[in-house]
Parts: C-alpha cells; structure tokens; sequence
C-alpha cells in the first residue's frame, strides 16, 4: 500500500477512479487527473506467442502527437516500448538507453511540447500477457524525483488495476482465460499455418503423436469440440496470435 497521506490520497482517488470507470479510457484519464500528471497511457503489447504487439493502447497524449508517433514507425526505436515489453520492474525513463534513433524521438517528443521526464511500469499477468502503464509530467527534475518516490508504490497497483479492466473490457467480465502450455500454443499456431503433425514434430523435434496429444489437450482446456474452433477461441482471447 502506498505510503504517505498524500500518496495515500491520490491513490485512493485514483483507484476508485479506476474501478468506477465505463472503460479504461475513462480510467486512464481518471488516474492522470488524480495524480495531476500531463499524461498517462495503458499499452497492452504482449501476446504469449510473440515479443512486441500493440493494438491495444489507450493515452491521454494529444491525437496529433499520436498520429506523428505512428507516421514515423516510433514503435520500432522507442525505449520505452522496447524496454518495457522485456522488462519485469518499473523504470524510470532517464534510465533507458538510447540509440541516436531514439535521442531523435525524444528530442521530438519534446519539440512537441511534451515531457521527458517518464515512468514506467511493467505488467505481466499469469496468462503471459505484458502491459505497459506510463506517467509523465511537466515538472523539473527535482520535483520529478520527488514525486516518483511519493507515487511509484500506488502507480504499480494502478498499473495492475488498469490491467484487470482492459481484460475485462476485451474479454467479458469475469471470464477465465485458459493456461496453455508453451507447445500446446507452438502445435495450435503451426497448424493454423497449414502444417501437418508430421510437419510439426519434425519443426519441435517431437513425434506427431505427441502432437495430437498436445493439440487434444490445447482442445480441453480451450473446451473446443476440434482443432479449428481451439484455434479461432485462442485467437479471439489473445493466448495466440496468428
């Protein structure tokens, strides 16, 4: 639980901010405002099958600075990002490295009117999905310290609360989302690449009938009566991306 009467405060705030919210674009505003933050973004980047994928990002930035983010493929040099999806601790921005091309963005970013001074931190749920909640604010840097050691306890739990909302959002309230193995996820992505159990034992070195046994438990867990529909609901709950 955070410390302090202010963090306390704001963490209070911010956490039935979240809870209260109609969604997690509410709830990531919501915890900007409580925090008196510039601004705030929930990134869910990590399927269990792949390093880096974004299709799930909610920010309080400005629209135009978002569209330029994208227009300029910022995705592939931002520490941030990379960092963030490989990472299991919070971490502050200033100590990231940076590649020529990621000083380049930052120096955008600034020219944008928006500050370097970030934090981040890191989700990984047991389903092996990775998230990413980052704060920043337009302060100096004295007061950027001082409040990441007033905030950073409360914004590790508003990072794992913003997380439970986006599951829910994504998948339905309440929902269980089914634990596959590492192979039972290969052997399903494999055959939904069009490779038979032949094929798929000799790419894992494993025998096809082990394969079947894989993809039959892969079909239990999912509760799917074949191999295409475990595929099409392990898709549509993000266990595999195809």
């Amino acid at each position: 639980m955070p410390g302090g009467n202010q963090a306390d405060k704001a963490f209070e705030r911010a956490f039935a901010a979240v809870e209260a919210a109609a969604d997690v674009m509410e709830a990531v505003v919501a915890v900007r405002d409580s925090y008196g933050l510039s601004n705030a973004t929930y990134h869910l980047g990590q399927l269990p099958a792949i390093a880096v994928d974004g299709p799930y990002v909610k920010s309080t930035y400005p629209a135009a600075w978002l569209t330029r983010y994208l227009i300029q493929g910022y995705t592939r040099v931002d520490p941030v990002v990379i960092e963030g999806f490989t990472r299991t601790l919070p971490f502050d921005w200033r100590d990231l490295e940076m590649s020529p091309k990621a000083a380049d963005l930052f120096a955008d970013f600034v020219a944008h009117g928006l500050s370097a001074y970030g934090y981040s931190v890191p989700v990984v749920d047991r389903n092996g999905r990775r998230a990413l909640f980052s704060v920043n604010a337009a302060v100096d840097e004295g007061e950027w310290d001082a409040l990441v050691r007033r905030h950073r306890a409360g914004w590790g739990e508003i990072a794992h609360a913003l997380h439970r909302k986006a599951m829910e959002e994504i998948f339905g309230e309440g929902i269980e989302i089914p634990k596959l193995a590492p192979r039972e996820m290969e052997a399903l992505i494999l055959t939904a690449d069009g490779k038979s159990a032949k094929d798929i034992g000799r790419r894992l070195n494993i025998s096809p009938r082990t394969v079947e046994a894989y993809l039959l438990s892969a079909r239990h867990k999912l509760g799917a009566e074949n191999t295409v529909k475990a595929i099409a609901k392990a898709v549509k709950l993000r266990i595999i991306n195809i």
